[in-house]
């Protein structure tokens, strides 16, 4: 067994105090590893860093000698020891959906961040003592006493944030037997009737999709903030949720709140229990290289927005604004002609989630989910509505899933191919592993359901006339998109540039203001590093958009195949 004492003394510093114990066996040496990564994020966070001190003693107090073997691996030297005391201090102020952080007003622990195994014993037993305020209550799917929990095997413990704190609000609702948890930490006034009864209806579509839950419990933890925020992390037995201003998530933020919870919640089959083969098991210290990433979020970013349509949940119009927003983000990105989305998976590992170099990438979010959007109804089609993306899924999680196999890419295409016939076979080839343009074929898939594609104007002022975008950077206006081959482009001026007057004016306020009675010809000034630059633009129509529609003269065939589509 490993026990853990958790405690802290200024939580104004956000250090958290850490000590494991343990009995030493027949082991001589002792080797401690912290992950490198966190399953749900493909990309290296190298947690260690956040450790301020560690020091190592046996069951007398006195100190044992040990070494840093990797930037995450320390070895312990324990001869004549009966049992290792390891003491460490560890920084919590990082408040996402799966970081940790500690303040005056909660303890908030994703263990996979802050916590070791001992390397060969990853199937040990875990006790967890918090050291707390006697007021403070713990939300966790793990086994809780009080201020004590259990927990058999890393896997597990790396898979259980924990919240503590004195105000959390609990609720819950039961599908099929199985209790799922409703917590809130946070400044906020949740509708406990109009929540539950929209997470049972989307829960139960999910679940019925899939023909049964991989865990006998769910908990919905919500890390509320005073600002806009946005972000979750999925596990088996629970999902974080942060989400802000406290006092919009049941009014403007709403439809985002229910987005990204039955993103998490599908999660749940794809990705946790519904693996990779690369990730079967997991390998904690390096990375976990896989090319199926569009399956992984790119199924469960299209899944997610359909499921809450089809429950009844979302309107049509609600469910539109999710696609139309996907097509947004594959469009304003020039990077869809220059990596498929499978190898900008596989890059995650290399540049993480940022925006990188200019146009170098597509998405395994939105890009992966339009794919997945046409491989749903060409799939439709081929089987006159017996089959779909559903039925893919499905297959994987009773055929591999829940016989603990992982899937590969091979096994995943062959079959959509087999229910999808070879327009699905050039789906994968053109968009998913090469970079042709998705229009075409998005209308050829749409219109198996009578929804057509129609172009409308950028919303964006700059982009719209004149083809860059900008963002407010410590009150600066720094370019951060320019068309390629534009009128701008072609004139020299590229990404991270200033833009610092519009016809001989400082820019202050509102660029589309500044804008709003444009003439043909517009004069800008843009520094660079180390020179400006005077640019006249005449306006044009740039980065243009689509969305989607429904048609009205659509056929009875067109009809019963979208209601097939929306209710499967």
């Amino acid at each position: 067994m490993i026990i853990y004492k958790i405690s802290y003394n200024n939580p104004h510093r956000h250090y958290i105090d850490f000590e494991l114990t343990t009995k030493v066996h027949t082991e001589k040496k002792i080797q401690l590893q912290l992950p490198a990564w966190r399953p749900g994020r493909y990309e290296l966070g190298n947690f260690s860093q956040n450790i301020q001190k560690l020091a190592v003693y046996d069951e007398n107090n006195n100190s044992l000698s040990f070494k840093k073997i990797t930037k995450d691996l320390w070895e312990i030297n324990c001869s004549g020891a009966e049992e290792i005391i390891v003491r460490y201090n560890f920084y919590a102020n990082q408040l996402d959906a799966g970081a940790c952080y500690l303040d005056e007003n909660q303890l908030y622990l994703n263990p996979i961040h802050c916590m070791f195994y001992i390397v060969g014993r990853m199937e040990d037993e875990y006790k967890l003592n918090f050291d707390l305020p006697d007021n403070y209550i713990i939300a966790s799917s793990l086994t809780t006493n009080k201020h004590t929990l259990m927990v058999q095997g890393y896997d597990l413990l790396a898979d259980s944030p924990i919240i503590c704190s004195d105000s959390l609000q609990h609720d819950y609702y039961e599908v099929n037997g199985i209790n799922f948890h409703l917590w809130f930490q946070g400044d906020c006034n949740p509708d406990w009737n109009k929540l539950k009864n929209d997470f049972k209806n989307f829960t139960n579509t999910q679940i019925n999709c899939f023909g049964s839950f991989p865990s006998d419990e769910f908990h919905f933890f919500f890390q509320v903030t005073p600002y806009k925020s946005y972000h979750g992390v999925e596990h088996v037995k629970n999902t974080v949720l942060l989400i802000g201003p406290g006092d919009e998530i049941m009014t403007k933020r709403y439809e985002d709140l229910l987005g990204v919870c039955s993103h998490e919640l599908y999660h749940v089959w794809n990705v946790k229990t519904i693996r990779p083969i690369e990730m079967y098991p997991y390998d904690y210290t390096k990375e976990n290289y896989f090319k199926t990433g569009y399956v992984a979020e790119g199924v469960t970013t299209y899944m997610g927005d359909l499921i809450l349509y089809s429950s009844g949940v979302f309107s049509w119009g609600e469910f539109a604004k999710t696609q139309n927003q996907n097509l947004e983000r594959h469009l304003m990105n020039y990077g869809r002609f220059n990596l498929s989305v499978a190898d900008s998976g596989f890059d995650s590992w290399l540049d993480g989630y940022k925006l990188g170099a200019p146009d170098r990438k597509t998405s395994i979010y939105a890009d992966a989910a339009l794919c997945m959007l046409m491989i749903d109804l060409e799939i439709i089609k081929n089987t006159n509505g017996k089959e779909s993306l559903h039925s893919v899924m499905r297959e994987l999680y009773h055929n591999y899933a829940l016989k603990q196999k992982g899937y590969s890419e091979d096994e995943f295409i062959s079959i959509c191919i087999r229910l999808g016939g070879e327009t699905v076979k050039k789906i994968f080839e053109d968009h998913i592993y090469g970079t042709k343009d998705y229009i075409p074929q998005l209308r050829s898939a749409l219109d198996i359901v009578g929804i057509e594609l129609v172009e409308k104007r950028n919303p964006n002022i700059t982009a719209q006339y004149f083809g860059f975008i900008t963002i407010q950077q410590n009150g600066k206006f720094i370019i951060k998109k320019v068309e390629p081959n534009s009128e701008i482009d072609q004139s020299g001026i590229a990404p991270e540039d200033e833009l610092v007057k519009i016809n001989g004016v400082e820019i202050s306020g509102d660029l589309s203001e500044m804008l709003s009675n444009c003439p043909e010809e517009v004069s800008f000034t843009f520094k660079k590093k180390f020179f400006s630059k005077d640019v006249i633009l005449k306006t044009g129509n740039y980065y243009p958009l689509l969305e989607i529609n429904k048609k009205y003269n659509s056929s009875k065939e067109q009809l019963s195949l979208r209601n097939v589509w929306c209710n499967n």
